[in-house]
């Protein structure tokens, strides 16, 4: 029998083997690079456009609609120049499907009444759209350059600074924000992703009441919040906040609902069992969206009405041992 390599062996191979960096055939490259000269040659056909139209805002949307669906590259140009990537493009239509579909958005457009479940717009979906239909390169223009309301009120105020008509201006302060953004981008996400968690825990602490997290026995999950403790836990809670849509929202959906939620109901009978399902990432996912709703004892989202909905429910679940010392104390001070 041939002797298997030891360890040390292994690890030489690695070090010494690496090809440090995941290659790409000759195809892939010459197909990049010819979207990158595309991408580039079209930015330089707008600058002389608007330099030489020097438009109103008004002239401005309508020349950018007949850009972007009329140049091969117009929409990866445009998005180029703001910096708004693709995934924040889905997001934004899938947003707005879903208001219309609520009767919060308010537009005569056509193009918003395709029903949400329908599933999420890509790319190509997009493409089609703006050279079939010029009231949706329209709508899209107006909201490139920071005309459309309800996206200028959702965004955060990090990434509405992607939307301003100065970037199709080619200014050169905001063709720069747009460069600084795009870098950074990435951390803001992934700093924002703990903001959800550290709501709840903020408004834990405000109420002095106790919690921990982590893994707690005959739940095979890290659960994001216990309250109040291990030893007795009242109520497990988990966040699922998605921006963005994934085929494995399915499958954390049925995790929750067949796994957390049946493993809570059989170690833990009488505890609640509390989900914050939230984000733009489950207006495409109806019945990933559903199951969530199947698993949890209650669902709140991180709207402001929702947030007192949950401190209420803390309230009435919680008694005076849950919670800090000096809250403790003012129950005892009210009963003497």
């Amino acid at each position: 029998m041939v002797p298997l390599p030891s360890v040390e062996e292994k690890l030489h191979t690695i070090k010494e083997k690496n090809t440090y960096f995941t290659g790409a055939s000759p195809e892939v490259e010459a197909e990049y690079q010819a979207t990158v000269e595309g991408t580039v040659a079209v930015l330089k056909k707008w600058k002389q456009i608007v330099e030489k139209a020097k438009p109103d805002e008004a002239a401005l949307q309508k020349l950018l609609a007949q850009f972007i669906s009329s140049e091969e590259y117009g929409l990866k140009a445009t998005l180029t120049l703001c910096g708004l990537s693709n995934e924040k493009m889905f997001r934004i239509f899938s947003f707005l499907r879903a208001m219309y579909s609520r009767g919060i958005y308010k537009t005569d457009s056509s193009w918003v009444k395709e029903e949400i479940e329908t599933g999420e717009w890509k790319e190509d979906a997009i493409l089609a759209k703006l050279r079939g239909d010029p009231q949706f390169a329209f709508d899209f223009a107006g909201i490139l350059l920071g005309r459309e309301p309800l996206i200028n009120q959702i965004l955060s105020p990090f990434e509405r600074k992607y939307l301003k008509k100065e970037k199709f201006l080619f200014v050169e302060d905001e063709l720069l924000d747009a460069l600084a953004r795009y870098n950074i981008h990435g951390s803001y996400s992934a700093a924002k992703g703990g903001g959800p968690e550290e709501i709840l825990k903020g408004i834990l602490d405000k109420m002095e009441a106790h919690y921990t997290s982590g893994k707690i026995k005959g739940i095979d999950r890290r659960i994001d919040l216990i309250i109040p403790s291990k030893a007795s836990p009242k109520l497990f809670v988990e966040v699922a906040y998605v921006e963005t849509t994934s085929s494995g929202m399915g499958d954390k959906a049925k995790a929750e609902r067949d796994t957390v939620g049946k493993s809570i109901r059989q170690h833990y009978p009488g505890t609640l069992f509390v989900l914050f399902v939230d984000g733009a990432g489950w207006l495409v996912r109806e019945e990933a969206m559903r199951i969530m709703c199947e698993a949890g004892d209650y669902i709140f989202t991180f709207h402001p009405d929702q947030l007192e909905e949950f401190k209420n429910l803390l309230s009435k679940t919680l008694s005076k041992e849950d919670y800090k010392f000096s809250l403790s104390r003012f129950f005892q001070s009210r009963k003497s």
